[in-house]
């Protein structure tokens, strides 16, 4: 009788111990939901002729966007940046923010560092 409590209670702590890695798992694959926050940024370039100051309110557009104001969103790159306004002129217009994923080094990683700054 008392190995019938023992092995009770075993089983009651492998069941609690299942139930808290499904929360967690549940928890941490959770899509984030971004609130619209109002950024801005400004970039200088400096070339041997000019210097150029961009300032940038967030969230840019990304069917309006030019590749130097794509460029000051952090995590994104200038190649990254010549790929979405590239995409943009072939395929069309962005109809949703996540379809940025569809350029080649965009995934899931950069897309949700960058997709708060970013809107249609």
């Amino acid at each position: 009788m008392k190995s019938d409590k023992k092995q009770t209670y075993v089983m009651i702590g492998i069941v609690l111990l299942i139930l808290s890695g499904i929360m967690l798992y549940v928890t941490m694959s959770a899509p984030k939901v971004y609130e619209n926050k109002q950024y801005s940024t400004t970039l200088t370039k400096s070339t041997t002729q000019k210097e150029t100051t961009i300032t940038v309110k967030y969230p840019l557009n990304i069917n309006t966007a030019s590749v130097d104001e794509l460029v000051c969103i952090k995590g994104l790159s200038e190649k990254m940046a010549f790929s979405i306004v590239a995409y943009r002129e072939q395929i069309g217009m962005f109809e949703d923010v996540s379809e940025i994923m569809n350029i080649k080094g965009i995934g899931k990683k950069t897309y949700y560092e960058i997709a708060p700054y970013l809107e249609v």
